[in-house]
């Protein structure tokens, strides 16, 4: 019998505690299956509707009437996880990491590095790559009591 992964230590432990009575296990059974918390990625107001997005690229709250989200169907929100200017940011990224590789080659075939300098140039490289472009960021907000804050009082 196949077990699926996510129950694979749920069995392997009713097993080893097949002798035992339920009412002895289950509190350890109830501690293995509870569900993990999740911090909040957005927050609504009274009335259901999204008011703020923590952005995924700029890693900050962001309240959707001051910045651009994009519309994305199949997430919980209706929208985005990143706002359109944290997209186009990541993407840039992303692009930037997959040419390192050609840019170490680059710099070994020109001398600028040694051989065994290849792979902490690269982590170099994706390092930098990496850094959060702070040019065009929206407003941000640090906290969720921050980003509450400024949409009751933003009329």
């Amino acid at each position: 019998m196949t077990i699926k992964k996510s129950y694979v230590e749920l069995v392997s432990f009713l097993e080893a505690n097949k002798n035992k009575k339920v009412s002895t296990i289950l509190d350890e059974v109830y501690e293995m299956t509870k569900q993990a918390s999740r911090s909040r990625t957005f927050l609504t107001n009274k009335e259901g509707d999204v008011i703020a997005i923590f952005c995924y690229y700029h890693k900050q709250w962001e309240l959707i009437d001051q910045t651009s989200y994009g519309k994305k169907a199949s997430s919980t929100t209706g929208y985005n996880t990143m706002c359109k200017i944290g997209v186009s940011e990541w993407t840039k990224q992303n692009k930037a990491i997959k040419q390192t590789g050609e840019t170490v080659l680059s710099m070994l075939e020109n001398g600028e590095i040694e051989a065994n300098e290849i792979s902490s140039t690269k982590e170099k490289l994706i390092d930098d790559i990496k850094q959060i472009n702070e040019d065009n960021r929206p407003v941000c907000y640090e906290t969720e009591e921050t980003v509450l804050e400024a949409y009751e009082n933003r009329n």
